[in-house]
């Protein structure tokens, strides 16, 4: 009985697909960046060239930054910049399609940091890059929605206001 369970387990677990094999057909659509952090004001770990081939690990809840894989490599990319297969089409990356494709929602924390970047010469560097807006001055800061992304920057004044800046872009 015992070993027909297993058995079944193990047929099982061959058989269902995970959800991180449904989004690993992705691709960059064009030259990017690929960063230590969720924000253009992460360190570059490399660059991706258009039609990379990916593996997506998940994205962040707003939809904004994909934890990816590539060429030995683990970083973010703006979900803008990401496409993936699926089912023979190719799908932007969008709040009604996370669940379709079967989008991780990941986060990215110090534990991320450490397994990822020990041995970077930035890496003894968190603070810096990972301290409140005001240290990296939210540059870059990519906000998605349904229909559009918006990229612009935040800049926290002296008295203590806040200016933000950007434009629409229309996938």
């Amino acid at each position: 009985m015992n070993r027909n369970l297993t058995t079944l387990a193990l047929m099982l677990a061959i058989t269902v697909p995970s959800a991180a094999n449904a989004a690993s057909a992705a691709f960059a659509v064009a030259n990017v960046n690929l960063r230590a952090g969720p924000g253009t004001a992460y360190p570059v770990v490399t660059t991706l060239f258009a039609g990379s081939a990916v593996t997506l690990h998940g994205c962040m809840a707003n939809l904004s930054w994909c934890d990816i894989g590539w060429a030995g490599n683990r970083g973010w990319v703006a979900a803008s910049y990401i496409r993936v297969e699926y089912n023979g089409n190719t799908i932007v990356i969008t709040p009604s399609t996370t669940s379709q494709l079967n989008i991780t929602v990941v986060s990215f924390n110090y534990s991320y940091w450490q397994a990822h970047y020990a041995g970077r010469h930035w890496y003894g560097h968190w603070d810096n890059y990972h301290g409140s807006p005001r240290h990296a001055h939210g540059a870059g800061v990519v906000a998605c929605g349904p229909n559009a992304c918006r990229y612009g920057s935040v800049r926290h004044n002296h008295d203590g206001t806040t200016i933000r800046h950007g434009k629409i872009v229309r996938p």
